[in-house]
C-alpha cells in the first residue's frame, strides 16, 4: 500500500509540475516561413486565394487522410471559407481581408477553440516572389500550450508545416506556371461611381476612323500631343493625356474622336488641334488597370449595364484619361480612367 501511495504522490507531483510548466508557456505566438518562388506575385496570389487549391498543397492532407473538406459557394476573395472534419475534430478557415497581389489575412478555427490568425505576404523581388505564410495568436488555449511544450515550442509545431506547404506550392506553381499564367487576368476593372464634375476643356487632334484602326491613330497623335505639351512648357499637373469620343458606331464600325490633352490650366490649342468643351454636370466613371486594349470591352460594358440598371441616359461625350506613363510601370498597373456624360 505504501508503494501505491508513493506512486500516486509521484504522479501527482509530475502532473502538477507539468501543469505549472505548460502554464509558463507564452500566451502569444507568431510563426512564419518565407520562400522565394520564381513566378509573378499575381500568379501565386491567385492560386493561394482559391481555397479549392488547398487540398493540392496542404501538408495536413498527408498527415491526416481522414480529413473531409466541405466547400460553400464562395471559395475565393473576401468572405470566402471552407470547413473540414477529421478524426481530430472539425475546423474552419475564412478569408477576412485581401490586398491584391500583396497580402491575404485569414482566420482558422480548430473545433471550439478561439480562432488563430493566418497571414500571407507576397513581395516581388529580383528572380521571383518572396511568399510568407504565417500563423499567430494573442491568447493560446491551454491544450495548444501543452502540445507546444511537448514539441519544443510553437516554432516546432507550425514551422515545419509552413515549410512543407510552401515547398508544395512551389512545386505545383513551377509545374503549372504556363497554365496558371495564361489564366491570370491581364487587367482589372474597378467599381463604377457617380460624380458631378466642373466644366473642363480638352484640346486634341480630330479623327474619323474605323474602330479597327484606333491603335494606329493613337500611336501617331498621342506622342504628337505630348510633344506639344513639352514645347509649350506645360507642367505634368497642367494636363492629362486622353481621348474624347464624340461618336461611336459599332454597327458601322466607325468612330469620331479627339486625341490630345485634358487641360487643368488654360492653354491655346496647337495648329491642327480642336477644342472640346465638356460641360459641368453628372458623370459615371471607373478605373481600368491593364495594358491599352486589355479589358476595354469589359469596362465599357460594365458602364452600359450600370446606366441601364440605374435608369440613366448616356450623354453626348465619352472620354478616357491616361493617368500614368506606360513606360514606367508594369503592364497590369497602366491606369485608364473612363468617363461617361449622363443627361440631366
Amino acid at each position: 500500500m505504501k508503494i501505491l501511495k508513493y506512486l500516486l504522490i509521484i504522479i501527482a507531483v509530475l502532473l502538477l509540475g507539468g501543469w505549472a510548466y505548460v502554464s509558463t508557456q507564452p500566451d502569444s505566438f507568431d510563426v512564419s516561413r518565407t520562400k522565394l518562388i520564381k513566378a509573378p506575385a499575381s500568379v501565386i496570389y491567385n492560386y493561394v486565394n482559391e481555397f479549392k487549391n488547398w487540398e493540392q498543397w496542404g501538408p495536413w492532407q498527408e498527415e491526416d487522410p481522414s480529413i473531409a473538406v466541405n466547400y460553400p459557394e464562395k471559395t475565393s476573395g473576401e468572405g470566402a471559407s471552407y470547413t473540414w472534419t477529421s478524426n481530430d475534430g472539425p475546423g474552419e478557415m475564412k478569408t477576412l481581408k485581401l490586398e491584391e497581389n500583396k497580402s491575404i489575412n485569414q482566420q482558422i478555427t480548430f473545433g471550439d477553440a478561439e480562432p488563430n490568425d493566418v497571414y500571407w505576404r507576397f513581395e516581388e523581388v529580383e528572380g521571383g516572389t518572396n511568399v510568407t505564410w504565417g500563423m499567430k495568436a494573442e491568447q493560446t488555449p491551454f491544450m495548444f500550450k501543452m502540445i507546444a511544450a511537448i514539441s519544443g515550442g510553437m516554432e516546432n509545431v507550425f514551422g515545419p508545416m509552413e515549410d512543407k506547404g510552401l515547398e508544395n506550392i512551389n512545386t505545383i506553381i513551377m509545374e503549372e506556371l504556363p497554365n496558371l499564367t495564361a489564366s491570370t487576368p491581364k487587367f482589372k476593372v474597378g467599381t463604377i461611381s457617380e460624380q458631378d464634375i466642373e466644366a473642363q476643356t480638352f484640346i486634341g487632334y480630330f479623327q474619323q476612323v474605323k474602330i479597327e484602326d484606333l491603335a494606329s491613330v493613337y500611336q501617331e497623335f498621342l506622342p504628337k500631343a505630348g510633344m506639344y505639351a513639352m514645347q509649350s512648357n506645360m507642367k505634368p499637373e497642367d494636363y492629362t493625356p486622353g481621348t474624347v469620343y464624340t461618336k461611336y458606331d459599332e454597327e458601322k464600325g466607325t468612330t469620331e474622336l479627339y486625341i490630345g490633352l485634358m487641360l487643368h490650366k488654360e492653354y491655346s490649342p496647337a495648329e491642327g488641334m480642336g477644342t472640346v468643351e465638356i460641360a459641368a454636370g453628372p458623370i459615371v466613371t471607373l478605373t481600368k488597370l491593364g495594358n491599352y486594349g486589355d479589358g476595354d470591352m469589359e469596362a465599357h460594358t460594365n458602364i452600359a449595364n450600370f446606366l441601364k440598371k440605374k435608369n440613366l441616359e448616356q450623354g453626348e461625350l465619352v472620354w478616357e484619361l491616361y493617368m500614368n506613363d506606360p513606360t514606367t510601370v508594369k503592364p497590369e498597373e497602366i491606369q485608364t480612367d473612363i468617363y461617361y456624360q449622363v443627361k440631366k
